[in-house]
C-alpha cells in the first residue's frame, strides 16, 4: 500500500472510532476518552507505516 493511502485509511478510521465512543457514552463523552481514541489511532499510523518500511 502506498503512504498516503494508508495514512488516509488511518485518519478514515480514527473519525469513526471517535464518532463511536462518542455515541456508546450516550453523547456525553469527556475531552479524555476523544483524545485518547485519537492518540491510539495516531500511534497504530506509526505501527502501520513501520511495519510497511519493514516490508519494503
Amino acid at each position: 500500500m502506498h503512504t498516503k493511502r494508508v495514512i488516509l485509511l488511518a485518519v478514515i478510521i480514527g473519525i469513526i472510532s471517535t464518532a463511536v465512543v462518542f455515541l456508546l457514552n450516550g453523547g456525553k463523552a469527556d475531552w479524555f476518552d476523544l483524545i485518547g481514541t485519537i492518540i491510539g489511532c495516531t500511534l497504530g499510523i506509526f505501527v502501520v507505516l513501520r511495519m510497511q518500511k519493514k516490508q519494503t
